[in-house]
């Protein structure tokens, strides 16, 4: 069993997801240069953890020839080795997390829902149902343009404003239910226009939230001169129709003199 196979069975992480409902779904994939810029974070949050312990070892140097007793030498001496071997650990399992966390990342596509999971750590499974995305949004930061890649940003019903955790690029552990993401996509358009069409065929299919198209165009003042024209012509052939019956009821109850 490889170093990878033990990390995925210690971490209990299964190997696909379930696939959404619907369709065989398509699969998409983050780009191999959203790996890359993960790499970069990891490898900036290395040179900050390295900077740290040699100011602190630094920091026990000039203690330490400045007379410190010798059990105080001893327990910095125990510090710094702890240090370093922590710095290590993390240096090793941050860059297996964002590794394995890249190739175990799933964004499904079906006809009726999509379903994406992400996290190693922290597994994070959503699905939603096409017909109740409201909006899609492609999202993409400086360095995600440098790189060539993008997020998708998919929403429904019941969201406020953003938030921090809303952002593709931060805490993904409190993302609201009710969005999802395709991130570090480079085909981010295809993605967009694909789940528009799937949620266009659900719209027309009588599946989701109504339009409120018809209820805009009634509210319009056109829409309301002409229902006011609408009731005139009926108001007015309801008059005509009652005149004509009452001059049929005089003409009737008329009765002829007699002749003389």
């Amino acid at each position: 069993m490889s170093l990878r196979d033990r990390v995925l069975d210690w971490l209990r992480v299964p190997p696909t997801p379930e696939p959404p409902p619907g369709s065989p779904p398509r699969v998409f994939r983050a780009a191999p240069n959203f790996l890359k810029l993960r790499f970069i974070g990891w490898g900036v949050k290395q040179i900050g953890a390295v900077i740290g312990v040699f100011w602190a070892i630094s920091f026990f140097s000039l203690l330490e020839s400045r007379g410190v007793p010798s059990f105080a030498i001893l327990l910095m001496r125990l510090g710094e080795a702890i240090g370093i071997a922590a710095l290590v650990f993390n240096a090793v399992a941050g860059w297996i997390i964002v590794r394995l966390d890249y190739e175990y990342r799933w964004y499904m596509l079906s006809d009726r829902a999509i379903r994406i999971r992400e996290g190693i750590t922290t597994i994070r499974e959503k699905t939603i149902a096409l017909a109740n995305i409201q909006n899609i949004a492609v999202k993409q930061g400086p360095l995600q343009r440098f790189f060539g890649i993008a997020d998708v940003e998919v929403k429904t019903a019941g969201g406020g404003g953003s938030s921090a955790g809303e952002h593709g690029q931060k805490g993904h552990t409190g993302e609201p239910m009710h969005v999802a993401w395709f991130r570090g996509v480079d085909n981010a358009a295809e993605i967009r226009d694909l789940l528009r069409e799937g949620v266009r065929r659900q719209k027309d299919a009588g599946l989701g939230d109504p339009d409120e198209e018809p209820a805009a165009i009634a509210d319009s003042p056109l829409a309301a001169a002409q229902e006011l024209l609408t009731e005139a012509r009926a108001l007015r052939e309801m008059a005509s129709g009652f005149g004509l019956r009452a001059s049929g009821t005089s003409r009737s109850t008329e009765q002829p003199l007699p002749d003389a």
